[in-house]
């Protein structure tokens, strides 16, 4: 969801607001992409596979942190179709 509660409406910009929330979680806490160091997306389409890739490219840059992508019957509520679960540490 996006910080003002509205969900988007296509699969692309709820995976876009998804990593926009990781972003705002990691800039509040003085981190950025290169501190991630595991993550978990679960998408409900395997077909979403293909779109997300690119989006979360585009939000990790160069940083290269563990993770894992699950393609799961259904998340929390019935109109997410995708969930970022990220790990930071910083020295």
């Amino acid at each position: 969801m996006r910080p003002d509660g509205t969900l988007p409406a296509s699969f692309e910009e709820q995976a876009k607001a998804a990593w926009d929330n990781v972003a705002a979680v990691l800039a509040a806490a003085g981190m950025g992409p290169a501190d991630l160091v595991k993550l978990t997306v679960f998408l409900t389409d395997p077909a979403q596979v293909a779109v997300h890739a690119p989006i979360r490219a585009r939000f990790l840059g160069e940083a290269k942190p563990s993770s894992t992508l699950l393609v799961v019957a259904a998340l929390a509520r019935p109109e997410f179709p995708v969930e970022v679960e990220a790990i930071a540490w910083r020295a």
